[in-house]
């Protein structure tokens, strides 16, 4: 058993690893957004567009990770990204 608890947990570290990679990766992309938004003059928070986002994750997901912890963790990665958008 402890085998198999130390892969398992090895292999939620990797997963880690690509998160944190992909969340920094988006969280430059979300930087670039506010940069355009600010230069033409446009809001950075849109409400219509953090809905479509949650929209379109919950979209994707086929479990087993329910619909409404989904909404609840891009709630926060959108929060903090929209943080660094106003900056």
């Amino acid at each position: 058993m402890k085998d198999k608890l130390q892969h398992l947990r090895s292999k939620i570290d990797e997963i880690d690893t690509k998160l944190v990679k992909l969340l920094n990766e988006r969280t430059e992309r979300v930087i670039a957004i506010g940069e355009l938004k600010r230069e033409s003059g446009g809001e950075i928070y849109s409400p219509d567009r953090e809905e479509a986002v949650l929209r379109s994750v919950v979209g994707k997901n086929s479990g087993p990770l329910p619909p409404e912890s989904l909404r609840a963790i891009y709630r926060e990665i959108m929060s903090s990204s929209l943080a660094l958008e106003e900056r």
